[in-house]
C-alpha cells in the first residue's frame, strides 16, 4: 500500500537510488570532463612558463598582459571542441580542474623546495614547468587579488610557506640556531574518519563557502620528520595560511591534522566557524586544542592588563585629591595619598576588631539559668575534654580536620567551642557549617540553639545567635552567628557572592567554615573541598574545620597540603551483632518455594495456579532482563553454616531466600521475639531503629506494623524518618516516649550519621541503601538499590550502643559481609554522571581553574577524562555550553534542576509551551523505575494490561497517561491498591514517582523559572515536607499546564529535549532503526510498547528514545514518534534550507523535501520561533510580537497533517 507523502519526506529512499546508480553514461562523461581539465590545466601551465599570472605589481595585481603562443592557440582549439561534446559539463569539469590544480600546485612547491622544477606533461604532448617563480610578495593574511581570470588560482601560498633561502634543504636548520621538536600526535586505527581535525576543518568551512579549496604542503623537505602547511581560499577571495615552523610531527597525516588544529582553533576563535566539536578528536589533537585556547586566554589577559595598565595610568594623571579619611556612604573607609589609587578597606577588617557589646552580651546569656544547665550535660560528652586543644589549633592553623567517632559530640559541639571562644573575646564572626542533609541542618541548629541557652521557638530571630537555611526554608536574622546549612546552599552562596562587602568575595561576611560529615564523600561536599582549596589561597584571614566521622582524617588532611588533624574517640557499650543466619535461626522464619521471598525458578507454580501476585516477586519494566542483570549471579545468600549451630529449616530458608528482596516478613517476626517472647532481648526492645533503603519501604513496614495487634496499639509509637518527612514530624524522633511505651523508627541510611536518635537499644539493617550511580549502559544517572559497604555497617550497629549494651540484627549472611561487601561507599564523583558539577563550576564566582577538567582533576578522588568529557559533550549538544565551555542561559536553568541534562531541557521547553503536568511525570519516570511491573507467571497478562494503556505508540504517553489513572483512582483510598493489582503496576513506584514530580516542581519554582504564587508555593513545600507516609498529589500552576492534553505539543517539547536521542526508520532494511548520531543499528526492548509494531503504523520518519543499552543486542528502551514539523522547527544547530532544491537538512543528519513556499515560511517561523524561546530562557518576558510569533509556532505544532496537506505542502 502506498504510503502518504509526508510534507517533510525523508531523503533516504532517494539516496540509496542514487548511491547505486554508476552508468556508462556517467563514465563517458567523466572522461569528457576530465580531458578538459586537463588541456585547461596544460594551458594555465603555459601561462604560467611565460609569466602571464605571477608578476605581481606594488599591491599583488599582475599587468595581464601574455602574448599568446602557436602551443596555447592549439591547446584552446581542443578545449573549444571539448566544450561542444553534448555529455560535456563545465560545473564538473570546474572541480576536477581545480583538484588537479590543487595537486599541481602541492608538487610544485615541494620541488621547489628542493631545489628542482617539475615537468608536467600535457594531454596534447606539451611539457610545461609548473615551478612557480622566485620572486614573490611579502605575504599577506587578507585576501590576495591576482590578475587574469577568476578561474585561475595564482601562486600557492603565495610564497608564505616557502623555506628561508639560507636553509638548507636536505636537513632540519640547526646550523641557523634553530631547534626543532618533534611531537607525536598518535591517530588510533579506530578512531572515526569524521573525527579527525582535517576531515573536521573541511566539513566546517565547505558548511559556509563550498567552493572553499583546501591545500597542503609539506615543509620538511627529505627529513624524517614531517612539518606542514595549510592554505584555504574561500569562493570570495579571502586567504589564509598556517605553517609548522617549530614543531614537526612523525610523518606528514600526523603533521596536516597538526596544523588543521590549529587552523580550526584559529578559525573557531575569530568567529569565522562556530559549533566546533572538538571534543570528538583524538585525544593529543583534544590536548593540542585545550593548549591552544589557554595561551590564547592567557594571550587575551595580557592584552587587558596592557589596557588596563594605561586606563589606570591615564586616570592617576587625571583624577581629582580626594580627601584624607574620607567615609563613603556605604560606611567604608577611603584613603588618598597624594596622586596614588584610593584604597578602599573591606568590611572584612571590622572583624578583627574589638566589640564591647558583643561580649557583654555573651556575658549575660553564659550567666543565664538555661545556659548554664545545658552547660552541665554539654561536659558529660567525650569531645568536651578537647575544647582548648581545638580552639588552640585553629588558632594556629588556618584548617584543621577532625577524626570523631559516632557520639562524641563533634557536630553539635565543635562549632559552639568556636562561637563561645570568639563572642567571649568580643571578636565579631560569623560561622556557616554545612550538612549533607536538610534534617541533619535542622536538627542540629535546633539542638545548638537549646545548648546555648535559646528559648524555645526563638533559633532564627534576632534574640538568638543560631539559625538555618535549607531550600525552600531559612530561618537566619541578622543576629545569627552561627548557621547550619546544606551543601547545596553553600555552594549557591558562592554562585553569587555574599550579599555584603564591596568586592563581592564569595563568602565574604564568613569567618568560619565546618564542614561536617566529609566522609560521606557526597560529590558536594567533595566539590566544596576543591572551592575551599581554592579559596583558602584568596582568604587568609579564613578558618575551615572539616570533620569526619571514620578514619579517612590523615587522606583529607594530606590533601590540604598536610594540615593538623585531631582525633576524638566516642562513647559506646558493646553491641551484639548478628546477620541474616542468625536472624534466621533465632526468629524460626521459614519460606518454601511458592512464597513471594523465594528465588525464581524454582517449580514456581504457573499463573494458571495462582489467585493473585505480590509486589515482592514482580519485576519493574526499567529494570534490566535476567540475562542483563549483573547482580543476577548474587540473588542468592553467600554462607558457610555450621550443621552444630543452625538447623536444617534455616539453611533450606537461607538457600531459597532471594536476597534482592526485602523480608518484611521477617522484620516483623524479629520484633515479635525480641519484643515479646525471649525474655533475654526484652531489654533491648524500647527503642528501635530499622534501616530501610527507602521511603516506599518505610511506608509498607509502617502499615504492616500499624496494622499489627500488638505494635498497632498504645504500647508502642512508630515513627518514620526520612528526609522528605516535616521538621515537626522529625523532632518527635528525638523525644523518649513515656514510660512503659516503647519506640520503633523505621528510618534510611540517614539515621546512620547525618542524625544521632540518643535512646536507641536494638538496631535492625535490611543491609540496603538508595544511590544515585551512573549506568555506563544506558548513559544516565539513576537511583539504584544496593548493599551498603563494610563501614556503613559498622555505622548502623554502632547506633545501637549510645546508652547502654546493644543489639543489632544485619539481614545479610556473614559470608557477604565478609567477602562481597566493599570496604568502604565509592565516592559520589566516581560514580554519578558529572554534568550537573560541569555547570555548577561555570557559575561559580571562585577562580578554580582554566577548564572544568582542570578543576575536576584537583578532587580527592579525581574522576576520569572519559566522564568529564562525556558530561561536557552532553552539555554542548543541548546547548548548555558552548564549545568554549562557556555558559549560556540555557545551561544556567539547567544547573539549578540536577537531572539528566536532556531531560532537564524536556522540562524548561514544556513549561515554555504550558504542557508541564505530563512533562513532570515522565521526566520523574525516566529518572525512576517503570510503574509497570511484570510477575513471574503472569507475563501475558501484565503484557495485556500495558497495552490497554498505550497511546500513540509511545512508551512515553503511556507513561503519562497511567500515572493519569493512578491519581483518579487514589481519589478512593480503598480502590487504589485493587487498581494496582489489576492493572499490574507497582503502588511503591508510582508513588515514588509522585514525590519526584514534586521535587522537580519545586526546583523549577525555585529557579524563578516557573512562576508561582506564594499559596502555590507553599502547596509545593507542604506536599513535599509535610506529607507523612502518605502521598499527597501537588497540581502544576493552571497556567503552565494549559496544554497538557495535546500530544502534538508534548511531542515537540519531547524533541526539542532528548535532540539528537533519534532513530531513522530506515527503508534499505525493511524498516530497521538506526541511530542519526553514528548510524548504529538498534532494535527496540520487549518492554516498550512499540516492540513488534510494524514501520508503517508509526506514520513518522524518526523515533525519539531516552535509553540506549548494550545487552545481548543494542535495545531502545523507552521510544516514541516524533513529529517532523516538531524537528523542523525546534531541533538542530544548523537549518539548512535549499530552496531551489527544495530540500531542508537539520545538523546534516536530518533530510527532507519541502516545498518551496513552505521552505520559506519554516525558516522564518522556525528563526522566531528559536528567538522568542532563547527570550524567556533569559528570563525576561515576551514582547508583543514574539508573542504572537510564538503562538503561531505552538499552532504549528497542533495542527494533525492530512494527506491533502501533505499534497500541496502546507503547514
Amino acid at each position: 500500500m502506498t504510503q502518504p507523502r509526508s510534507l517533510f519526506q525523508s531523503h533516504d529512499a532517494d539516496d540509496n537510488s542514487d548511491s547505486e546508480s554508476g552508468s556508462d553514461d556517467d563514465f563517458d562523461s567523466n572522461k569528457i570532463n576530465e580531458r578538459w581539465a586537463k588541456l585547461s590545466l596544460e594551458l594555465d601551465n603555459l601561462k604560467l612558463a611565460a609569466g602571464g599570472s605571477k608578476a605581481k605589481g606594488k599591491k599583488g595585481k599582475g599587468s595581464g598582459v601574455v602574448l599568446e603562443t602557436p602551443e596555447m592557440r592549439a591547446v584552446k582549439e581542443q578545449i573549444g571542441k571539448v566544450e561542444k561534446e553534448y555529455l560535456f559539463s563545465r560545473k564538473d569539469a570546474d572541480v576536477i580542474l581545480r583538484s588537479l590544480k590543487s595537486s599541481r600546485d602541492a608538487a610544485a612547491l615541494a620541488a621547489k623546495l628542493k631545489g628542482t622544477s617539475v615537468k608536467v606533461e600535457s594531454d596534447s604532448g606539451h611539457a610545461s614547468d609548473a615551478s612557480a617563480p622566485a620572486d614573490v610578495a611579502k605575504p599577506e593574511t587578507g585576501p590576495d587579488i591576482f590578475s587574469g581570470s577568476g578561474d585561475e588560482e595564482g601562486d600557492l601560498f603565495g610564497g608564505m610557506l616557502d623555506e628561508p633561502p639560507d636553509t638548507a634543504m636536505n636537513e632540519e636548520p640547526s646550523n641557523a640556531n634553530t631547534s626543532i621538536t618533534v611531537r607525536s600526535m598518535n591517530i588510533p586505527k579506530s578512531s572515526f574518519a569524521g573525527n579527525i581535525p582535517k576531515n573536521i576543518l573541511k566539513s566546517a568551512v565547505t558548511k559556509q563557502s563550498k567552493q572553499a579549496v583546501f591545500t597542503y604542503a609539506k615543509l620538511s623537505g627529505s627529513s624524517r620528520a614531517a612539518r606542514a602547511g595549510l592554505e584555504i581560499r574561500w569562493s570570495t577571495g579571502r586567504r589564509r595560511v598556517w605553517r609548522m615552523d617549530e614543531i614537526a610531527c612523525n610523518d606528514m597525516a600526523e603533521a596536516e591534522n597538526y596544523i588543521s588544529t590549529i587552523a580550526l582553533s584559529e578559525l573557531a576563535a575569530d568567529g569565522t566557524l562556530v559549533g566546533i566539536n572538538w571534543r570528538t578528536m583524538p585525544p593529543d589533537f583534544r590536548e593540542l586544542w585545550e593548549e591552544l585556547e589557554i595561551k590564547r586566554k592567557e594571550d587575551e589577559d595580557v592584552g587587558k592588563r596592557e589596557t588596563w595598565a594605561k586606563v589606570k595610568a591615564l586616570y592617576e594623571r587625571k583624577a581629582i585629591d580626594l580627601p584624607i579619611e574620607t567615609r563613603t556612604d556605604s560606611g567604608t573607609k577611603v584613603s588618598s595619598t597624594g596622586n596614588s589609587t584610593p584604597v578602599i578597606e573591606n568590611n572584612l577588617g571590622q572583624l578583627d576588631q574589638f566589640s564591647q557589646k558583643l561580649q557583654d552580651d555573651f556575658e549575660r546569656r553564659r550567666t543565664s539559668s538555661a545556659y548554664q544547665n545545658m552547660l552541665k550535660q554539654r561536659a558529660t560528652l567525650p569531645i568536651a575534654s578537647f575544647r582548648e586543644q581545638i580552639v588552640s589549633a585553629l588558632n594556629e592553623s588556618q584548617i584543621i580536620v577532625l577524626s570523631g567517632e559516632t557520639g562524641c559530640g563533634k557536630s553539635t559541639q565543635l562549632p559552639s567551642f568556636i562561637l563561645e571562644d570568639q563572642l567571649s573575646k568580643g571578636k565579631p564572626c560569623k560561622i556557616y557549617v554545612t550538612e549533607p542533609r536538610r534534617i541533619s541542618a535542622i536538627s542540629l541548629a535546633q539542638r545548638v540553639s537549646q545548648e546555648l541557652g535559646d528559648s524555645a521557638g526563638t533559633m532564627g530571630t534576632n534574640s538568638s545567635l543560631v539559625g538555618y537555611s535549607i531550600r525552600l526554608e531559612a530561618k537566619v536574622s541578622s543576629s545569627t552567628r552561627l548557621a547550619f546549612v546544606t551543601n547545596g546552599i553553600a555552594l549557591r552562596m558562592l554562585e553569587s557572592g555574599s550579599a555584603g562587602g564591596n568586592k563581592g568575595t564569595p563568602f565574604d561576611e564568613v569567618t568560619h567554615i565546618i564542614v561536617d560529615e566529609v566522609h560521606e564523600r557526597s560529590i558536594e561536599s567533595d566539590f566544596l573541598l576543591i572551592v575551599l582549596k581554592n579559596l583558602l589561597q584568596q582568604r587568609k584571614d579564613l578558618k575551615v574545620v572539616l570533620m569526619s566521622a571514620t578514619v579517612d582524617a590523615e587522606k583529607i588532611s594530606n590533601f590540604f597540603g598536610g594540615c593538623p588533624f585531631l582525633s576524638v574517640p566516642g562513647r559506646t557499650f558493646p553491641v551484639q551483632v548478628n546477620y541474616l543466619e542468625d536472624a534466621v535461626q533465632l526468629s524460626d522464619w521459614q519460606i518454601n518455594e511458592d512464597s513471594p521471598y523465594a528465588l525464581r525458578g524454582r517449580n514456581f507454580k504457573p499463573a494458571t495456579q495462582m489467585v493473585e501476585w505480590n509486589e515482592e516477586g514482580a519485576k519493574s519494566d526499567s529494570d534490566p532482563s535476567d540475562g542483563e542483570d549483573d547482580e543476577g549471579s548474587r540473588s542468592s545468600n553467600p554462607a558457610k553454616l555450621s550443621s552444630v549451630k543452625y538447623s536444617a529449616n534455616t539453611v533450606s530458608t537461607l538457600n531459597l531466600l532471594d536476597s534482592r528482596q526485602i523480608p518484611y516478613d521477617l522484620i516483623v517476626r524479629l520484633l515479635e521475639k525480641i519484643c515479646y517472647e525471649d525474655n533475654s532481648l526484652i531489654p533491648f526492645s524500647q527503642a528501635t531503629l530499622v534501616f530501610m533503603p527507602g521511603l516506599a519501604e518505610i511506608r509498607k513496614l509502617t502499615d504492616m506494623l500499624q496494622s499489627h495487634p500488638a505494635f498497632g496499639s498504645r504500647d508502642f509509637v512508630v515513627y518514620p524518618l526520612h528526609s522528605t518527612i516535616s521538621s515537626e514530624g522529625q523532632s518527635a524522633v528525638f523525644d523518649v516516649p513515656p514510660r512503659g511505651v516503647r519506640k520503633i523508627v523505621i528510618s534510611t541510611n540517614i539515621a546512620e550519621t547525618g542524625v544521632t536518635i540518643p535512646d536507641i537499644t536494638c538496631v535492625i539493617d535490611s543491609g540496603k541503601h538508595r544511590e544515585m550511580r551512573y549506568d555506563e549502559k544506558r548513559q544516565l544517572s539513576r537511583l539504584v538499590e544496593t548493599y551498603i559497604a563494610r563501614s556503613n555497617a559498622k555505622q548502623r550497629r554502632g547506633r545501637a550502643g549510645r546508652v547502654q549494651e546493644g543489639l543489632a540484627f544485619h539481614l545479610f549472611t556473614k559470608a557477604r559481609h565478609d567477602t562481597q561487601l566493599a570496604e568502604h561507599p565509592i565516592p559520589e564523583m566516581l560514580r554519578l554522571s558529572l554534568q550537573d558539577l560541569a555547570l555548577r563550576i561555570k557559575i561559580l564566582k571562585v577562580p578554580l581553574g582554566k577548564t572544568i577538567e582542570s578543576v575536576l582533576l584537583q578532587a580527592l578522588d579525581p574522576p576520569s577524562s572519559v566522564n568529564i568529557q562525556r558530561a561536557i559533550a552532553s552539555l554542548v549538544e543541548v546547548k548548555a555550553l558552548t564549545t568554549n565551555e562557556d555558559i549560556t542561559p540555557m545551561g544556567r536553568l539547567l544547573s539549578k534542576l540536577p537531572m539528566d541534562v536532556h531531560l532537564g531541557k524536556f522540562l524548561l521547553v514544556a513549561a515554555m509551551m504550558r504542557c508541564l503536568d505530563p512533562a513532570l511525570t515522565i521526566a520523574a519516570t525516566l529518572n525512576s523505575k517503570s510503574p509497570f511491573v511484570t510477575p513471574f507467571g503472569f507475563e501475558s497478562q501484565a503484557a495485556n494490561a500495558k497495552k490497554s494503556f498505550a497511546v500513540g505508540n509511545s512508551d512515553f504517553l503511556t507513561i503519562a497517561n497511567v500515572f493519569d489513572s493512578f491519581r483518579r483512582a487514589s481519589e478512593n483510598p480503598n480502590f487504589v491498591r485493587v487498581f494496582c493489582k489489576k492493572n499490574f503496576v507497582s503502588l511503591q513506584n508510582l508513588q515514588q514517582i509522585e514525590e519526584l514530580r514534586q521535587q522537580l516542581l519545586a526546583y523549577l519554582v525555585d529557579s524563578s523559572f516557573v512562576d508561582a504564587t506564594p499559596e502555590q508555593r507553599k502547596e509545593v513545600s507542604q506536599a513535599r515536607f509535610s506529607r507523612g507516609v502518605r502521598t499527597k498529589f501537588v497540581n502544576v500552576p493552571p497556567q503552565f499546564n494549559v496544554n497538557g492534553e495535546d500530544v502534538n505539543i508534548l511531542g515537540g517539547a519531547l524533541a526539542a529535549g532528548l535532540y539528537p536521542k533519534l532513530l531513522s526508520l530506515d527503508p534499505s532494511s525493511g524498516g530497521g532503526l538506526k541511530t542519526i548520531i553514528n548510524q548504529q543499528p538498534v532494535a527496540i526492548h520487549p518492554s516498550s510498547v512499540n516492540f513488534k509494531v510494524s514501520r508503517a503504523e508509526f506514520g513518522t520518519n524518526y523515533l525519539a528514545y531516552f535509553t540506549i543499552m548494550q545487552s545481548r543486542r543494542l535495545y531502545a528502551w523507552e521510544t516514541g514518534p516524533v513529529d517532523d514539523k516538531a524537528l523542523a522547527l525546534l531541533c538542530g544547530d544548523v537549518a539548512d534550507f535549499k530552496i531551489s532544491a527544495s530540500s531542508l537538512h537539520i545538523d546534516r543528519k536530518i533530510r527532507y523535501h519541502v516545498w518551496p513556499k513552505s521552505a520559506i515560511a519554516i525558516k522564518l517561523l522556525r528563526e522566531q520561533f528559536a528567538l522568542a524561546m532563547s527570550t524567556r530562557l533569559r528570563g525576561k518576558k515576551l514582547t508583543e510580537s514574539q508573542e504572537k510569533w510564538f503562538e503561531l509556532g505552538m499552532r504549528s505544532l497542533r495542527v494533525a497533517e492530512n494527506e491533502e496537506e501533505a499534497r500541496v505542502g502546507l503547514v
